[in-house]
């Protein structure tokens, strides 16, 4: 018989793909085989498991990649094969009581002990500053250069005599200036301009009779007759 005419089987033995949970898996598998949950569990019993028989090679493999993304680890074995598909494999893992030190004796590393001086050390009160005043790094004053000055007395002049510029003095004719009675005119008969005349062009305009046409645009829509027989008052 060639090659390409081999029958294989899909064999499971419980082991699941790394990085999948159990549970996850176990749910595909039902989904999968469209069987209940205690059958699924009479899977993982340890024991090689046929799930599909004498499948060609390519049907072998594409069982094997639907199962294998589902979580399921299975193998592909010749038809009928009686010795142990596969061993289970050898992982070395076991389960450690509660509390117990993960690591051997051998694989200890002894550390050192850290010794921290703490003589110096103490607890502030839970009020106050952390640090104490010869602690406290004195801020360095920022020379200031201050003129002589000096401050005035309220109200005195802050200018010296020296320091006063006297306005220039600005002629001023008031001999002819004299004042009005209560609402005269300020102006004299001869100082008053005539005014312009208002322009007004002749216009040749009559009054139109009442009701007539004075050129506006009509309106030429037709009046809306809204069908209002279906229409009725509320109560």
């Amino acid at each position: 018989m060639a090659d390409t005419e081999q029958q294989f089987d899909i064999v499971f033995r419980g082991d699941i793909v790394l990085g999948h949970q159990l549970d996850e898996v176990k749910a595909r598998l039902a989904q999968l085989f469209k069987v209940d949950s205690d059958r699924v569990d009479a899977l993982f019993c340890g024991r090689p498991v046929p799930l599909k028989r004498n499948l060609e090679a390519a049907t072998a493999k594409k069982y094997q990649a639907v199962l294998t993304k589902a979580g399921a680890d299975v193998s592909v074995v010749p038809a009928g094969s009686q010795s142990t598909p596969r061993a289970a494999p050898a992982r070395g893992f076991s389960l450690a009581p509660v509390g117990a030190n993960l690591l051997r004796v051998t694989e200890r590393v002894q550390r050192a002990p850290v010794v921290v001086d703490t003589s110096n050390l103490s607890l502030s009160p839970s009020e106050g500053p952390l640090v104490t005043h010869a602690e406290i790094a004195a801020a360095e004053v920022a020379p200031v250069a201050v003129p002589e000055l000096d401050v005035a007395p309220v109200g005195a002049d802050v200018l010296n005599a020296s320091e006063r510029v006297a306005p220039a003095a600005v002629p001023v004719e008031i001999a002819d200036w004299e004042l009005s009675a209560v609402g005269e005119d300020l102006l004299k008969p001869e100082e008053h301009s005539a005014p312009l005349p208002l322009m007004v062009a002749d216009l040749e305009a009559d009054l139109a009779p009442v009701g007539s046409e004075l050129g506006q645009i009509r309106d030429t829509r037709k009046p809306l007759n809204p069908d209002t027989s279906a229409l009725s008052l509320a109560d």
